[in-house]
């Protein structure tokens, strides 16, 4: 059967004459993207920027497009829309960059309805990056010899009361819809310890959501606010560090697999152009403006999964067809000979994953939306631009480390090495 190449695999090309071009040009990019990741700055979605997603039941079908339509309406610019569940239940999860509802006026306002309903000073703490809630200090004496139920119906009492403040101000505390469709504000207030004469509450309120739920009723009637739930300033500043932690443990372990596999020549080679490849991904979000979130992560580890596979697809061809060691040593003309034709006898194989993976994710690119699209599209760039350093940049910069750094191995270490080719001889 005769197969298709596109590039002749009898045709030798050469890839390394011109490899401080190429890694030139490499570099320069990578270093464009880290610039401009410091200065343009990341379009951070809401999965490392905070925000709020609500779980939402219509009456009657509504379309994704319609969804963003009234959140932009709304002042939420950065949103993410997605079905919950089949066609017939018309769910959806909405997802809302966060922007707190809650201002000065309003926090002083609740502050005094609660020291007045609970007859002393209270300590109030509000935090506009938390969204909307505040940390809330108020005295409460409990009697020690008392027994555990009657300081928990204290601890109940003074919940109640605080709970009756806020709602006779312009605040509404969080409600919550159970199995049965009953509203319910008990996980609207969460109690901390009590120290120093004072229990501490977390008050969380209805503000974003609200919002949110109004204009949705207006446009498209009946609206059952179903589940509420926020990603805080903390959470997701953890989720960043969690992300930027994958990407240097991958890379490092990467680093140790290529120095154990093969020699510590082609490891630089690896490392670097996987350090190239995210970075020239980023151009997606520095020059896209496309959100960054938990998917573009993914997309960028599978970027360097796809890249390393490609280099070690090329390394291990140098690796097999590299003659044996003569005591003074292979001659960089022999090794740099070995590296070109390794380029190129891998170089259909190289083309045709590359291609076959990004017509995948092109498609994806154009016809999916959201985080998905940014998925796609990140995937896309990476993917292109991880063949690129594989092909362009590692094998040149193995022979540069090798020319600088090779010491020629003593008479016993080159009596024992064989070719690829010795081992399938039987030669031992």
């Amino acid at each position: 059967m005769k197969f298709l190449h596109i590039f002749d695999p009898l045709k030798e090309r050469d890839y390394v004459t011109n490899g401080k071009l190429y890694v030139g040009i490499g570099a320069a990019f990578a270093l464009a993207m880290l610039v401009g990741v410091f200065t343009v700055g990341i379009n951070w979605g809401i999965d490392f920027s905070g925000g709020m997603e609500m779980q939402v039941k219509f009456q009657q079908p509504v379309k994704a497009e319609q969804l963003r339509d009234s959140l932009k309406a709304t002042g939420f610019d950065k949103h993410q829309v997605q079905q919950y569940g089949s066609d017939a239940d018309n769910e959806w999860l909405l997802r809302v960059e966060r922007v707190s509802a809650l201002t000065p006026e309003l926090i002083a306002g609740a502050k005094k309805s609660i020291e007045t309903e609970l007859g002393g000073e209270v300590t109030l703490d509000f935090n506009a990056a938390e969204g909307d809630r505040f940390r809330l200090a108020a005295p409460l004496t409990l009697d020690p010899a008392a027994d555990a139920v009657t300081q928990q119906r204290a601890l109940d009492d003074q919940v109640a009361r605080i709970g009756k403040a806020i709602e006779q101000t312009e605040l509404r505390l969080r409600r919550t819809v159970d199995k049965d469709g009953k509203e319910s504000t008990v996980d609207a207030i969460v109690r901390d310890d009590v120290y120093q004469g004072k229990a501490r509450y977390l008050v969380q309120l209805q503000g974003i959501s609200i919002k949110v739920g109004k204009e949705l009723t207006e446009k498209f009637g009946g609206v059952e606010v179903r589940r509420v739930d926020f990603v805080d300033a903390t959470v997701a500043q953890q989720l960043k560090t969690d992300g930027i932690i994958a990407l240097v443990l991958s890379l490092a372990l990467i680093l140790v697999y290529v120095a154990i596999r093969f020699d510590m020549f082609f490891a630089p080679g690896a490392v670097i152009a996987l350090l190239h490849d995210p970075l020239g991904a980023l151009a997606v979000f520095v020059i896209g403006r496309m959100e960054f979130d938990l998917p573009s992560v993914a997309a960028l580890l599978t970027t360097i999964g796809y890249s390393i596979s490609h280099t070690i697809v090329i390394y291990d061809r140098v690796r097999e067809t590299l003659p044996p060691e003569p005591p003074e040593g292979l001659s960089m003309d022999v090794v740099r000979a070995t590296v070109k034709r390794a380029v190129s006898d891998t170089m259909n194989r190289t083309f045709n994953t590359t291609a076959t993976s990004v017509f995948t994710t092109i498609a994806v690119w154009i016809f999916a939306d959201g985080s998905i699209k940014a998925f796609a599209a990140c995937l896309t760039v990476g993917v292109i631009i991880g063949a690129y350093s594989s092909i362009f940049m590692a094998p040149v910069i193995y022979l540069w480390f090798r020319e600088r750094f090779y010491r020629p191995p003593s008479a016993d270490e080159v009596q024992g090495q064989i070719t690829r080719a010795q081992r399938e001889a039987g030669v031992v």
